[in-house]
């Protein structure tokens, strides 16, 4: 009688482990993982031409019914319908904003903040650049150049820095 009761006893363990064994449902597993990384600026985050109208890259540049001469992806030039004068924009994908400041040779960099972003610009008689970060590993350039020395608009540069936070800020970094 007594190995039946121990027996029964060895079972009544065994049943009691195997009910702590949980549920017949799986259960997702537990997993940790570190904070997200910020999200890239993609493709589509900048529109055509910076996202900016011609009107404002008239106004903002002093430019005379400026028209698209050169359009693609990444890069657009607006010239007055007279010729002249050239707004440019670049988006430069993968590149490194203080590589850029080694690139240029339009005087002497000078660092800026535009919209809250780091930037480089460059101004001489010939024109104005303004080169800004966007997202990690790239950068929007916008350049003004005048075809004769001092151009319609010897004070380009803050035209350049209108025309670089209106685009941060369609992008929704500004």
């Amino acid at each position: 009688m007594r190995a039946v009761g121990v027996a029964a006893g060895i079972a009544l363990i065994g049943v009691a482990v195997a009910g702590c064994g949980g549920t017949s449902t799986p259960q997702a597993a537990t997993t940790t993982s570190a904070a997200p990384k910020a999200v890239l600026a993609s493709p589509n985050t900048i529109g055509l031409c910076g996202g900016v109208s011609d009107a404002e890259v008239g106004r903002q540049a002093g430019l005379a019914d400026p028209a698209r001469v050169s359009v693609n992806a990444l890069s657009c030039v607006w010239q007055p319908g007279s010729g002249g004068d050239a707004v440019i924009f670049h988006w430069f994908r993968g590149s490194s904003l203080e590589e850029r400041r080694t690139q240029v040779t339009t005087g002497k960099p000078a660092t800026v903040q535009v919209a809250g972003q780091a930037g480089i610009e460059w101004r001489d008689a010939s024109g104005c650049e303004v080169a800004v970060a966007f997202g990690d590993t790239d950068f929007i350039d916008w350049t003004v150049r005048h075809t004769v020395p001092g151009g319609s608009n010897t004070q380009s540069c803050p035209g350049v820095e209108a025309l670089a936070a209106a685009t941060l800020q369609q992008a929704g970094q500004g």
